[in-house]
């Protein structure tokens, strides 16, 4: 077989590609793309279940413990997994995992999901499950440690506190006791809660007043101290077991300190702009969320507060995954952040899984809510699945 001549073209080009650097490591890719996976067939076994009666799982028993969990600890420990070990990344100049290292804390991920499907026991799975948490903790804690960044240092807490919740609804259902797994659960929705405050609050005026020339919004530290440390009080007071009432009236002020906070930075100005209404819907949705749990746990209403927990879940955590999922992965992959039809349809469907969820209180009005997200992440596997897929795409297509 012949060569390549020997040219001095031909050898700058060699020894160009020797020495380019490898490509970027994200480490959102192959996360989110497990992410969405599992919040879209979690919830078509989910429809199945509430249609047909049938559940893919003999490991948890309780079909509603595995649907909130296949929710709460599959899709969004990926969902937090993929986000955090890239942005930590970029806060610290410090790359957070190598591919080695992606690949095993994926497969972890992915194995965990699997056996928990089996009629192993299901201790197994759990052991990979937490195991990919704490995967998460040592090496988000890591490039933290390593840099001093003591701004972000709180997400160690958080991630710990994740992977105790964990522990603990494993531990409660291995022990046949219904309140410690239902308590974990509500603890992981407020958890999650903390952690799209605090990071909602920093992202979603930092991309509007980019996008947007000439937009202000209006700040408050006092604000924004108040709604940070009421969110913590509430997962706090969860954990604890405080009198309901009490829980309600501590939402409420929370709700009200984020529409507060919401409409000082004047998301109606972002209308035509669907990359940026939609953080401010998600973000509304926690205020929403909040408002609607507390009105329950003061007796305003009847729904129970397993219920109400959808507005968060539903609402909030659906709307804004969606949006920084789409926005990392167009970022990272050289392509023009911008919606299309599609997009902006995936974006408002967590609003209606999350009406109807809340609205129609019944397995029928579940099963609608299940299929409008479902088609919503489906869509996101449809259109952004390939640049998670590929990565980044040449310049020659913006």
């Amino acid at each position: 077989m012949r060569g390549l001549p020997n040219t001095p073209d031909t050898m700058a080009t060699m020894q160009a590609t020797v020495n380019a650097p490898a490509p970027p490591l994200h480490p959102f890719r192959p996360l989110f793309f497990c992410a969405a996976l599992a919040a879209s067939l979690g919830m078509l076994a989910w429809g199945a279940f509430l249609h047909y009666g049938w559940l893919p799982s003999a490991a948890l028993q309780n079909p509603f413990y595995w649907h909130a969990h296949v929710m709460l600890f599959g899709f969004a420990s990926a969902l937090v997994g993929g986000f955090l070990l890239t942005a930590s990344a970029n806060w610290t100049g410090i790359a957070t995992t190598t591919r080695r290292g992606l690949l095993l804390l994926t497969a972890t991920w992915v194995v965990a999901r699997v056996l928990l499907l089996t009629p192993l026991p299901f201790w197994i799975g759990a052991l990979f499950d937490v195991g990919y948490l704490f995967g998460l903790v040592f090496l988000v804690g890591r490039v933290l440690w390593l840099s001093r960044n003591k701004r972000n240092a709180f997400l160690i807490g958080i991630l710990l506190f994740y992977a105790g919740l964990d522990i603990a609804f494993y531990a409660g259902v291995l022990a046949g006791d219904a309140t410690v797994p239902t308590r974990a659960l509500i603890g992981v929705v407020d958890l999650l809660m903390v952690l799209m405050l605090a990071i909602g609050g920093r992202v979603i005026p930092f991309f509007t007043g980019r996008r947007l020339p000439g937009h202000t919004a209006w700040t408050n530290k006092y604000v924004i101290y108040a709604l940070n440390g009421g969110g913590a009080l509430v997962l706090l007071c969860g954990l604890a077991g405080a009198p309901g009432f009490a829980r309600g009236v501590l939402m409420l002020v929370v709700a009200a300190l984020a529409f507060i906070r919401l409409v000082g930075w004047r998301g109606w100005r972002t209308w035509r702009e669907p990359m940026l209404w939609v953080l401010h819907l998600g973000y509304l949705w926690l205020a929403i969320g909040l408002a609607v749990r507390g009105v329950a746990l003061v007796g305003i209403t009847t729904m129970p507060e397993i219920d109400t927990l959808h507005g968060i879940t539903v609402g909030a955590l659906g709307t804004l995954s969606l949006a920084m999922m789409t926005r990392v992965a167009q970022g990272h992959s050289s392509v023009p952040i911008q919606s299309n039809a599609a997009l902006t349809l995936m974006f408002v469907l967590p609003t209606v899984a999350a009406a109807l969820r809340l609205c129609i209180n019944t397995p029928h009005g579940w099963l609608w809510a299940a299929l409008a997200w479902f088609v919503a992440y489906a869509i996101y596997l449809i259109v952004i699945g390939p640049l998670l897929v590929r990565g980044r795409v040449a310049a020659a297509s913006h």
